[in-house]
């Protein structure tokens, strides 16, 4: 049995267009997809026994190599619409940071919610940053800090840095120094050379989150941030060095 790719992506594209879903036409139009079969040169006919098996077969082409990338994003886009998960995550991902494509953050977070509402921690974590920073959509810090703390159950560090920061912060949740503190250490043991993590941290230790220990952790903090050029740091650092 063979998957004609480009006939079936034509015929989402259309079905997009006449639905009114614009956001997958668009995504279409981008991919190379035309209204038309025959028009791309882009669109390998996939083999296998089931359909099971076709798809597993395009996730191997797009990783191969030898595949052009105009192959790939066919075969990507097919992967998606067909709801392979990871592949709706890359489709996300992918028009986030401008990955070998048009870089478009409403269709962006169109795949990115598709996975992420499917349990996809690290699309829930990038639909998070989404709307933290505005990107193709109006900042919502609230609708941020959902998505950030569903990435963060499922274990995502990001996510748990980024929720960190909110709760430091005080952005889309009530600031809590203490939990912050801890989802601070715990993106900084994998990530220790964000200086922004160590000034936040810092903070919470500032407020009183350490015990005894605080100040003592929090100049640690500040001259870390401080040494990867964090001016905010700086000034924390001649703050405590004041008060002593």
């Amino acid at each position: 049995m063979v998957i004609e790719v480009e006939k079936a992506l034509a015929a989402v594209l259309r079905e997009a267009k006449a639905s009114g879903d614009e956001v997958l036409a668009k995504c279409c139009v981008f991919s190379g997809v035309k209204p038309e079969p025959g028009a791309s040169p882009y669109a390998p006919d996939v083999q296998g026994d089931s359909e099971e098996d076709r798809l597993r077969e395009m996730d191997r082409m797009v990783n191969d190599t030898n595949v052009s990338i105009e192959h790939a994003r066919f075969l990507r886009l097919f992967l998606a619409v067909k709801g392979h998960l990871w592949s709706q995550y890359l489709e996300g991902y992918n028009f986030h940071f401008g990955r070998n494509i048009a870089r478009d953050y409403v269709i962006a977070r169109y795949w990115y919610t598709k996975a992420a509402e499917r349990g996809e921690s690290w699309a829930q974590n990038n639909l998070g940053v989404l709307y933290a920073d505005g990107l193709g959509v109006e900042v919502d810090p609230e609708k941020a800090v959902y998505w950030y703390m569903k990435s963060a159950e499922s274990g995502d560090v990001t996510a748990k840095g980024n929720l960190g920061e909110c709760l430091a912060e005080g952005c889309g949740m009530k600031r809590c120094y203490r939990k912050a503190a801890k989802l601070l250490q715990a993106y900084l043991e994998q990530s220790p050379y964000s200086a922004k993590h160590h000034r936040l941290l810092a903070e919470c230790y500032e407020h009183g989150v350490g015990g005894r220990s605080g100040r003592r952790l929090a100049l640690f903090h500040y001259q870390e941030a401080a040494d990867f050029g964090s001016k905010k740091a700086r000034e924390g650092l001649k703050r405590l060095e004041a008060m002593t």
